[in-house]
């Protein structure tokens, strides 16, 4: 009996010892020559131009169904003091060729964007930072034009594949920056539709210098997080007071934010971390109250600043968890924090045992290994390894194992990812073989003599038995419900199936599209025919199998959804038709109805009796009142309503926009 159960025991350990980790079948490459295109300067020969302090964005500019990439630093193997202008085009091989900058501007410390701001289906281009590498403030003798917030419309693509941009003057958007030191995150700008009108709005963190001037004491810098919403007229307009109508977001700086749909309920939130008034670390949640409004969470994190902060939802549940690393500047302590979406805006804080502080920490997130579970690029300034990057591979229930550092790496034998950071880390299928690969750029330890590097590692997985990814199926069940008195359609489907994220974790991108005009309105910019999402970031999709959305008018309409999965890949569209009448348009009325919006007002002129109801863009009702003396007059936050005023004689429908 005695050698029975030690026999057993002898091969339980065996067992437990050779048991596989989802990391060992994780390997990445680094990709020795990804630039076709050779430079007669000092950069190293084919490959991409050095950067250490600067964010990049990948999309699709061009429309050619491969991702391209957009950065801009200075690159010290040139010059100290010159920003170049780097805008890759993907030969759709795994390798790049250099194009032209054009109107493109050198930008330091930026954070890139890629945004179809005006639905056009090409995505266009937002750049905000330093135009001169040297910035300062200097009192009475600060030069604000060295600060910019630069938006590029994506006018054509020419027969080389080169677009071509034309700057966009008279956006509405303030020049900001988010410092002009090493050790920031470069994700301080977001964008996505925060109101549910089909346009893509704006959020962004940092110093507003020019309101200094406006200020009791401009000797004290001015933190900022600003709320643009997005007129549809190629226009931003800023949300003054956004937190409960009443005021302006907490101000931050050296820090991140991100929108993104948190609680679930198909509005996206806000989710801010930096550097704020209070002199020490922050971090805010904002829930989104669907009327223009959001309001602050309670409940409090443990603060960070000078690292990057996002969203995911790590355990396939359909619920966005919080990571968030960085510094706490009170005593200058490193952390890397997880927090487990527990549902009803409650949340609960992991072991941070199997993950170490960083600060200058660049995090990206997608399944590299093709098991339905989201991972963790990471690039950061570790508490006890300094310059590393790494994946926390994730193993499911909140656990992982790490892979690349180059700490787990002794003997070189393992392969290892090169030591960057303070720059920026992405995830993004650069040849579209189904597979996850990693870019990143920053502040680099060993590889150059300079002290940067800008690197493409391309998943090789498949040679450790890795299989490819498959998009998910088509949704199906696809049902379209109109409200004409909110002047919104709610649009709702069934979840399909996917080879390995779980149904609850897929979200999903909309589009909606005016037969008449081929116009398109999008949660995400996509290839309907292909489902080819042309962004890599993918913050700001959809959580649930329904939205709700406002109708700029009435006609002939088709609209789709698709399926994105854990590694960010979206699956064919299902469409159908809709014809819509009664909705975002005015209708007529034999009474003298007036609507007109103003300043954080809506003013109704009616006949005495008429009633009329408010409601937002997302279809929430805020008002209903009765019009007296002609008059009436609704207060309301900033944003897009509809309002519909029956009289005695007919009923009228009118689109205002609140300033």
């Amino acid at each position: 009996m005695k050698h029975t159960l030690l026999a057993t025991a002898v091969m339980l350990a065996a067992a437990a010892a050779t048991a596989q980790s989802p990391a060992d079948n994780v390997k990445f490459t680094k990709s020795a020559s990804p630039v076709t295109s050779s430079t007669s300067t000092g950069n190293p020969q084919y490959q991409f131009y050095h950067a250490q302090f600067t964010g990049a964005a990948w999309g699709d500019v061009n429309n050619d169904g491969y991702p391209d990439l957009f950065y801009s630093d200075r690159n010290s193997h040139i010059n100290n003091s010159t920003l170049q202008v780097n805008l890759y085009y993907n030969n759709g091989n795994g390798t790049f060729r250099r194009g032209g900058k054009g109107v493109l501007k050198g930008t330091a410390f930026s954070s890139p964007v890629w945004i179809d701001f005006d639905n056009d289906g090409r995505i266009d281009l937002l750049v905000a930072g330093l135009d001169n590498y040297g910035y300062r403030w200097r009192d009475a003798d600060t030069d604000l034009s060295l600060i910019g917030a630069h938006l590029y419309r994506n006018v054509s693509t020419g027969s080389t594949g080169a677009v071509t941009f034309q700057e966009v003057s008279g956006h509405g958007l303030r020049p900001l920056y988010n410092g002009n030191t090493g050790g920031k995150p470069h994700s301080w700008i977001s964008v996505g539709d925060y109101d549910n009108d089909g346009y893509p709005d704006i959020v962004m963190q940092g110093f507003d210098e020019a309101a200094r001037y406006d200020s009791d004491e401009p000797m004290e810098a001015k933190r900022a997080v600003y709320l643009y919403h997005n007129n549809g007229d190629g226009t931003f307009e800023l949300v003054a007071n956004p937190l409960d109508g009443t005021s302006p977001f907490h101000g931050l700086t050296d820090g991140s934010v991100v929108l993104e749909d948190i609680d679930g309920d198909g509005l996206l939130d806000l989710f801010t971390t930096g550097y704020g008034s209070t002199r020490t670390s922050e971090i805010y949640i904002y829930w989104n109250n669907g009327d223009g409004t959001f309001t602050e969470h309670a409940d409090h994190f443990y603060p960070v600043t000078n690292g990057t902060s996002t969203v995911a939802d790590l355990d396939g549940d359909g619920l966005a968890d919080l990571i968030f690393a960085g510094h706490y500047l009170n005593n200058g302590g490193k952390n890397f924090y997880i927090c487990k979406n527990m549902g009803d805006r409650k949340f609960e804080m992991l072991s941070r045992e199997q993950f170490e502080g960083c600060d200058g920490t660049q995090i990206a997130v997608g399944d590299v290994n093709n098991d339905g579970l989201a991972d963790i690029l990471v690039g950061g300034h570790f508490r006890n390894h300094e310059h590393t990057t790494l994946i926390y591979v994730n193993k499911g229930n909140f656990e992982f194992d790490s892979y690349g550092a180059y700490y787990d790496d002794a003997f070189g034998k393992k392969g290892h990812f090169s030591r960057i950071t303070h720059g920026t880390h992405h995830l993004v299928d650069v040849n579209r073989d189904g597979n996850l690969d990693a870019w990143f750029s920053g502040w680099c330890n060993g590889d150059c003599g300079n002290g940067c590097s800008t690197e493409l590692w391309l998943n090789a997985g498949a040679d450790k038995g890795q299989q490819a990814n498959t998009p998910p199926a088509a949704p199906d069940g696809l049902n379209a419900v109109t409200d004409t008195d909110a002047g919104t359609v709610t649009f709702s489907w069934n979840a399909p199936a996917d080879d390995t994220t779980p149904a609850a974790a897929l979200r999903y991108n909309l589009y909606l599209r005016d037969t008449a005009t081929g116009k398109i309105m999008s949660t995400l910019p996509a290839d309907i025919a292909t489902g080819y999402i042309r962004v890599a970031t993918t913050n700001g999709a959809l959580r649930r199998c329904e939205h709700t959305m406002a109708i700029p008018s009435d006609g002939s309409y088709q609209w789709g959804v698709q399926a994105i999965d854990a590694a960010n890949q979206g699956g064919e569209f299902a469409s159908s038709a809709i014809e819509i009448a009664g909705v975002g348009t005015i209708v007529t009325d034999d009474a003298a109805v007036t609507v007109e919006g103003g300043e954080g007002r809506i003013h109704i002129t009616a006949p005495d009796g008429a009633t009329a109801t408010v409601h937002t863009a997302s279809g929430i009702m805020t008002a209903n009142v009765t019009v007296d003396f002609m008059t009436a007059t609704v207060e309301a936050s900033a944003g897009v309503y509809i309002v519909t005023v029956n009289t005695a004689g007919n009923k009228s429908a009118h689109k205002v926009i609140v300033r």
